[in-house]
């Protein structure tokens, strides 16, 4: 015998065809409802990591277990997008209904990789989330203020920067004051530490997010898939795999600057109302550049996203 109830829940990861959501102190194991067959190669159709899903939950009285039918979605309020490196598809969702974005870089090994942070900064602005810049392994930097000098564009922008070291614990509290009662994914490129930091808000945590290296002895901890997992202090926070590129999805040439903060003044000047602020005359974004109240680093960091993305 059974007996079907259904509930609202969160989806907190993925593994082949089942879903897990979190429902209320528990988990389910769901499968998916027929109308989310018919179509299964659109992704923004199907259920992912972070939507709210209704859930049908059957009890199974003779096994005492839960099992789940994911019968709806929730509309969602963000989603955090890249294009899909591996061609598949044309895009990649990363994480839905996130109120913020961690966008952790090293200081070095890797290097800063500000072109790359300026792209899933884009991204963050599209999807709608709060991001957040955080310079980890500060405590191997040569000249602190260098680094300071390299990213302060970036906070006289108003994007909020925290300079971290999962090693000496130095930013931690910042972070976890951020993330308290929030859907948050620390996300980067590969060696930026976001597995250390992740110990460092919840100890042990890592060990549930990431896969010990065996290659050479050196233990190297990777993530290799996108789940979310609740916090002691309220929310829940996804380590997304590192990431070696970034490509912008569901922008046009002619839409980019309204996601690049610091260009709103002048682009509302230009002579043209399509103006891609690359090569038409009378551009104000460019006379700004050159006045220099717009930084020419990330100017071009622009023209470079830029060419990637088709017209419209």
């Amino acid at each position: 015998m059974t007996s079907q109830e259904t509930f609202e829940g969160l989806v907190v990861r993925a593994k082949g065809a089942d879903y897990f959501a979190a429902v209320g102190g528990g988990e389910v194991r769901c499968s998916l409802g027929g109308r989310f067959r018919l179509d299964e190669s659109r992704e923004e159709v199907l259920p992912i990591v972070g939507d709210t899903v209704l859930v049908r939950v059957e009890k199974r009285r003779e096994a005492a277990c839960l099992r789940g039918l994911i019968v709806g979605i929730r509309p969602r309020k963000s989603m955090f997008v890249r294009t899909d490196s591996s061609k598949r598809m044309n895009y990649r969702i990363l994480g839905a209904n996130l109120d913020r974005v961690i966008l952790v870089f090293a200081v070095r090994a890797p290097d800063l990789n500000l072109r790359l942070l300026d792209r899933m900064l884009v991204a963050a602005e599209r999807g709608s989330i709060v991001p957040i810049i955080c310079v980890n392994k500060i405590d191997l930097a040569a000249v602190r203020g260098d680094i300071e000098a390299k990213i302060a564009p970036y906070e006289r922008l108003g994007y909020r920067v925290v300079l971290s070291s999962a090693e000496t614990g130095e930013g931690v509290e910042e972070l976890k004051a951020a993330m308290e009662g929030m859907l948050s994914i620390m996300a980067g490129p590969s060696g930026a530490g976001k597995t250390s930091l992740v110990a460092r808000v919840q100890p042990g945590l890592e060990l549930r997010i990431g896969e010990g290296g065996t290659k050479a002895g050196k233990g190297r901890h990777t993530t290799t898939h996108f789940e979310l997992h609740r916090l002691d202090i309220g929310g829940y926070l996804g380590d997304t795999p590192g990431i070696r590129e970034f490509g912008v999805w569901g922008v046009t040439k002619r839409t980019l600057a309204s996601y690049f903060r610091g260009f709103e003044t002048a682009r509302k000047e230009c002579r043209f109302a399509g103006c891609t602020h690359s090569h038409e005359p009378d551009c104000a974004v460019k006379r700004a550049v050159e006045g220099g109240s717009i930084q020419g680093e990330r100017y071009e960091s622009y023209l470079r996203i830029l060419e990637t993305l088709p017209s419209g």
